[in-house]
């Protein structure tokens, strides 16, 4: 009878041991999932994007997809040239070279500088996203006198930043995208990709030419 009575007791003790390790296991996977839903608060649409991805084991109607596609356009035949993709932690990221798109100091695109933009425009008109349009100038100071209806105005980095972003957003207007998806921003001199501490001459000038340019930002 002891025997018996000491066999159901190990039994219900191993029973009660599986369930709390069961149990244990379930509240671990919980807090994992809390965490996560804590964190995509905090993190950017592309960062979140590309978690999506690892864990779908799809790119599908992610920026990740939409980077591959501009990506392959821009690199390919016969490609874009003065147009970088990059799929970065705030969203997709074109940096277009503004020797291609503006005359020196001047915010008034070249005629048909837009043009060879179009086949990835439509790419992203069709999607769902927002798009900042961010103005970048180098570094090199701007202080000069123009007007605008017979009015003097004051130009500077901050100013041509965004007026170059304003004429870049008209164009998105004028092909059908739509107001509420976009946004000016100006930064002038602020995000440069290149550092031009210490350089001089041709090298400083190519950092510059790097660092001026207009960015299409896809979140």
């Amino acid at each position: 009878m002891k025997l018996q009575e000491l066999a159901n007791s190990g039994s219900e003790e191993s029973s009660s041991t599986a369930f709390y390790i069961g149990l244990s296991d379930l509240m671990v996977l919980l807090l994992v999932f809390f965490l996560m839903l804590i964190s995509m608060s905090k993190i950017d649409k592309g960062s979140f994007e590309k978690i999506r991805a690892g864990f779908t084991g799809s790119t599908k109607g992610t920026l990740v997809e939409l980077s591959a596609q501009l990506q392959e356009i821009v690199e390919g035949q016969p490609g874009i040239p003065g147009v970088k993709v990059h799929l970065a932690e705030d969203g997709v990221r074109l940096d277009l070279d503004t020797g291609a798109l503006f005359d020196s100091g001047s915010a008034r695109l070249k005629p048909n500088a837009i043009d060879p933009l179009m086949p990835i425009l439509k790419i992203i008109k069709d999607t769902g996203y927002t798009i900042d349009v961010e103005g970048h100038t180098d570094d090199a100071p701007m202080h000069r006198i123009f007007k605008i209806d017979g009015v003097p105005n004051l130009e500077n980095n901050w100013s041509l930043s965004g007026r170059r972003a304003s004429s870049v957003i008209n164009v998105l207007l004028e092909d059908g995208f739509q107001g509420s998806r976009l946004r000016i921003v100006g930064y002038a001199d602020t995000r440069p990709i290149q550092a031009v501490a210490g350089k001089q001459e041709s090298e400083l000038e190519a950092a510059r030419a790097l660092n001026r340019r207009v960015s299409l930002l896809i979140k």
